[in-house]
């Protein structure tokens, strides 16, 4: 099953969500490791232009028991084809995070904010509002950014009424045409150099 999951799959960093995990007789988390393992020697098989009996040898040398050495040399010599795509997405993956911190996760909230007739600040006491007086409310949205950068996790938030969320949106919209657009180009390009 894992060999398959390998072989098959487009996103080696999807291993959870797969149907192989499912249909293994390996625990999630046993599934993972055993995938993440792989993913190893596979990445390090090709940034080191190895040989099979190269990577063989060195298990040998780590006292691994021949059998287990042998049937793992089966299992990578199944996993050949698939050796470049998990370094090519290793890669990737390493380019994206490289410089700045990523988005791990977004949470929304909506909120209702009640308006007082005073500010949300202490105000002098001479001027005639009332921290009591209610004059309305405020739609908001509340959005909770999880970064991670280098390991560390932080969170940030932001709140926007409907016009900035509206902003917010649009600036999205902008993003994804322009992300599109530059894609096909690339892609134009890449065709035209083969």
């Amino acid at each position: 099953m894992l060999a398959n999951w390998f072989l098959t799959t487009n996103d080696f960093d999807s291993e959870q969500a797969s149907p192989a995990v499912a249909a293994s007789t390996l625990l999630p988390e046993q599934f993972t490791e055993s995938a993440d393992v792989l993913k190893y020697i596979l990445e390090s098989w090709y940034m080191y232009g190895l040989q099979l009996p190269e990577i063989q040898r060195d298990l040998l040398l780590l006292n691994c028991p021949r059998e287990r050495i042998e049937r793992l040399g089966s299992l990578l010599e199944r996993l050949r084809p698939a050796r470049d795509r998990v370094y090519r997405d290793y890669m990737r993956f390493d380019h994206e995070n490289a410089v700045l911190p990523t988005l791990e996760d977004i949470n929304v909230v909506c909120d209702l904010r009640p308006v007082f007739e005073d500010t949300v600040y202490p105000i002098p006491e001479a001027l005639p509002v009332r921290h009591t007086k209610l004059l309305g409310y405020s739609y908001m949205v509340l959005m909770v950014f999880t970064e991670d950068f280098g390991g560390r996790k932080q969170r940030l938030g932001f709140q926007m009424n409907e016009a900035q969320l509206a902003d917010f949106q649009a600036a999205i919209q902008r993003a994804r045409e322009q992300l599109d657009i530059l894609k096909a180009s690339t892609n134009a390009i890449s065709t035209q150099e083969h």
